[in-house]
């Protein structure tokens, strides 16, 4: 089992930027985060790539037109849900 913690700006933008569906979805998702770090299907994962992301297991998932970022620490076995930003500025 994995703790999993949600930073208090990812449930500000959640209630700002999401849906009810897609709140729903993301709420499911962090249920699926504390069995396995990396829940496929039915959710749209992939690693983050780059410089400031390179050694940091920082994964993204996508809701709709926004992206939540998380990142896991396997050794303490936790995660945590760092941010919610819409697609047009998730990767800059």
């Amino acid at each position: 089992m994995y703790d999993v913690i949600v930073d208090r700006d990812v449930v500000k933008k959640a209630k700002r930027y999401l849906k009810p569906a897609q709140r729903r979805k993301l709420a499911e998702f962090i249920d699926a985060l504390k069995t396995n770090p990396y829940p496929k299907p039915p959710y749209d994962l992939k690693p983050v790539r780059g410089e400031k992301t390179k050694k940091t297991n920082t994964y993204r998932l996508r809701i709709g037109d926004y992206r939540v970022f998380y990142t896991v620490y396997w050794d303490e076995k936790v995660i945590v849900v760092t941010d919610i930003k819409p697609r047009e500025t998730a990767y800059r």
